[in-house]
C-alpha cells in the first residue's frame, strides 16, 4: 500500500508520556498515529482524544514483552500503511522496590523483559522496515535512572542503562542509512509510575530538582516530537535529559 501521510508508531500510548506523545504526534505533519499498549481500555481513550481533535489514529493491543507479537504487528502496520516514518519505544514499568540483595528473580526478569528486551524487539522490527523504505527517526524512552545509579530499583536502573546502550549502538550502525536513533531520559514526571512511588522518595527527589517541581508528560512529548522532526535532522545517538536539572547525590 502506498503511504499517503507520515506514519508514527508508538508503544505504551495508553497513559502518561506515551499518551501525551501520541496526541502531540497527531499534530505533527498531520501524522497518522499507530498507538499500542497492553491496556486496551485506556488506549481507546487516547485514540478518541486524537480523533476528537481532528487527528488520525488507529489502536492495536500489544504486549511489548512478546517478540512474536511485536514482529507481527510492526510488519502488519508497515504493510498496511506503506511504511513507517517515526517510531517511539516508550512502554515500560517501574518494577519492584527493594535493595539489590532482596530483588526477586521474577521481578528482575519481568522488568528487563518489559523495559529492555522490548526495545530490542521493537528496534529490530522497525529498522528492518526503515532499511527498505529509505529511513526514518526513532526515539527510545529511557530514564534519569539510565544515567546514574539510584537506590532500591536495580532492575529498573539496569534496564534503562541498557536502553541507552541500544540507542547509541543503533544510531552508529544505521546513520548511513538515513535512520536516526535518539533517547530521552525523563526525570520525575507526573505519571502512574511516579504516583506509586513512596512519599519519602518523592520528598527526596523534590529537594534535588532546582526547578522545584515535577515535570509534565507534555514536556517530554515536546522533546520527543522535536527529536523526531526534521528540525533535529543532524542529531543521532543523543541522550536528552528532561529532569528540571535534577542532581542525585
Amino acid at each position: 500500500m502506498e503511504k499517503q501521510q507520515k506514519v508514527a508508531f508508538i508503544t505504551g500510548a495508553a497513559n502518561g508520556i506515551g499518551k501525551a506523545t501520541a496526541i502531540a504526534l497527531a499534530k505533527m505533519d498531520q501524522c497518522k498515529v499507530v498507538i499500542t499498549d497492553i491496556d486496551t481500555e485506556a488506549l481507546e481513550t487516547t485514540k478518541n482524544l486524537i480523533l476528537e481533535a481532528g487527528g488520525t489514529a488507529v489502536a492495536h493491543p500489544l504486549d511489548v514483552s512478546d517478540k512474536t507479537a511485536v514482529d507481527a504487528l510492526i510488519t502488519k502496520v508497515a504493510t498496511e500503511e506503506g511504511g513507517l516514518d517515526y517510531c517511539i519505544n516508550n512502554a515500560g514499568i517501574g518494577g519492584a522496590i527493594a535493595p539489590l540483595h532482596d530483588v526477586k528473580l521474577d521481578d528482575w526478569e519481568r522488568t528487563i523483559q518489559t523495559n529492555l528486551s522490548s526495545v530490542f524487539y521493537c528496534l529490530q522490527a522497525q529498522i528492518k522496515v526503515l532499511l527498505v523504505t529509505g529511513g526514518g527517526s526513532i526515539v527510545n524512552v529511557a530514564s534519569m535512572a539510565g544515567l546514574k545509579g539510584m537506590l532500591a530499583v536495580s532492575p529498573y536502573v539496569a534496564s534503562k542503562h541498557g536502553v541507552i546502550g541500544l540507542t547509541k549502538t543503533a544510531a552508529n550502525e544505521y546513520a548511513a542509512y538515513n535512520i536516526r536513533v535518539n533517547a530521552v531520559c525523563p526525570g520525575w514526571i507526573e505519571t502512574d509510575i511516579t504516583k506509586d512511588a513512596p512519599k519519602e522518595s518523592l520528598d527526596y527527589i523534590l529537594k534535588r530538582i532546582p526547578m522545584k517541581r515535577i515535570g509534565q508528560p507534555e514536556e517530554v512529548a515536546n522533546t520527543i516530537t522535536w527529536l523526531l522532526s526534521p528540525a533535529a535532522s543532524f542529531i543521532t545517538g543523543n541522550v536528552v535529559s528532561i529532569d528540571g536539572g535534577t542532581y542525585i547525590g
